[in-house]
């Protein structure tokens, strides 16, 4: 991490509570690491409760702050518990990084009879996040200030065979967020969604075609969503994600055509490995 961006995290995030779900390994773990190391109170969220541990004894090492509550977000139930205790015993959250996913790669032929993989993806990525945020944002919105920034995907510019489940749920959010933002941006907190390109994760590892194509190391996506959670901004992507996204409007066909060779692609690779 620059020096810059420390000091302007530390600015804005030093000894006030961030919450970070996904925060047991990749992307999320980063992003702790960072944040601990400008001075923020970290509750880190996950569902393997040892791998959280770790990285709290990591940043505690470094000498920063951080506390873990183990949780599957799957559950809304037990999401939005954790969103109260938060807010009965933190301060109201400075940021929430929305980090946790849960990601899937199968066609709709192949899909048939599995429903459940669809469930499972969209409480994770959306429904779980939901339910955790409701019990967050009155204490932020109270506070007169708070920044919410989702991990999203760059692929949701353009079709992508075989990541329904998967895209249907990162943008479920992105829309929730952006709608929420409405009422929640006069009260001085702000919500936004940073669309990644590829990054470099246990999550993509088991897409064979992804080992050869260019990525991100997950320290590398971190400083994008905290970029993105010092500034104000609804969404926050790639320049060329703006391109696709106008190029799959305007040529819908072309786009259609690169992606299903795309998806060939992946589904030629996943069978030599």
């Amino acid at each position: 991490m620059t020096g810059s961006l420390e000091a302007r995290l530390r600015t804005r995030f030093g000894g006030r509570t961030v919450v970070v779900t996904g925060g047991s390994r990749g992307i999320g773990a980063a992003a702790a690491r960072m944040l601990g190391a400008a001075g923020a109170d970290l509750v880190l969220l996950a569902r393997d409760g040892a791998a959280l541990e770790s990285v709290a004894r990591e940043v505690r090492a470094a000498g920063g702050t951080a506390s873990v509550l183990p949780v599957e977000l799957r559950d809304a139930v037990a999401a939005a518990e954790t969103g109260r205790r938060i807010a009965a015993e933190c301060s109201p959250p400075a940021l929430v990084l929305a980090n946790a996913g849960h990601s899937i790669h199968r066609s709709a032929g192949a899909s048939v009879g599995r429903a459940h993989d669809a469930e499972r993806t969209l409480a994770t990525s959306y429904t779980g996040h939901v339910a955790l945020l409701l019990e967050l944002l009155p204490a932020m919105r109270a506070a007169g200030r708070g920044r919410v920034v989702a991990s999203s995907t760059a692929a949701l510019a353009v079709p992508a065979p075989g990541w329904a489940a998967y895209l249907a749920a990162k943008a479920a959010l992105e829309r929730w967020l952006r709608d929420v933002d409405a009422e929640t941006r006069p009260d001085g907190v702000t919500l936004g969604s940073v669309r990644l390109p590829l990054v470099r994760t246990a999550m993509s590892a088991p897409t064979a075609a992804y080992a050869e194509a260019r990525a991100l190391t997950p320290e590398a996506a971190a400083r994008m969503l905290l970029r993105a959670s010092l500034g104000r901004r609804r969404l926050v992507q790639p320049w060329w994600g703006a391109a696709a996204s106008l190029t799959a409007h305007l040529a819908p066909g072309l786009a259609d055509g690169v992606a299903r060779g795309w998806e060939r692609r992946l589904a030629a690779a996943g069978k030599r490995g």
